[in-house]
């Protein structure tokens, strides 16, 4: 195998890699707003089914959002809280 065909090939396996775990993390993403959109729709005493599709659609959607910026600041204040950590301890 040529030199360049490796390299090819090694970068597209890092690059079907990367969209793995993207899939995968933003599969997490949703399955935790479909549990939370299920709750408030249960807590507010309705059924699914009564729930049109596009609204449905929606609420996760918009809980998605929310979700992954509660994960970005959650890894944001950590990375800082190491940071601070590494500049008390020099």
């Amino acid at each position: 195998m040529s030199p360049e065909k490796l390299l090819e090939n090694s970068i597209n396996s890092i690059k079907e890699g990367l969209n793995t775990v993207g899939n995968k993390y933003d599969n997490h993403i949703r399955e935790k707003a479909v549990e939370k959109v299920n709750e408030k729709i249960h807590d507010k005493g309705l059924n699914i089914d009564q729930i049109e599709q596009d609204d449905y659609e929606a609420m996760v959607s918009d809980l998605s959002k929310d979700i992954k910026e509660d994960y970005a600041k959650k890894a944001s204040q950590g990375l800082l809280a190491v940071i601070g950590l590494d500049f008390l301890l020099g």
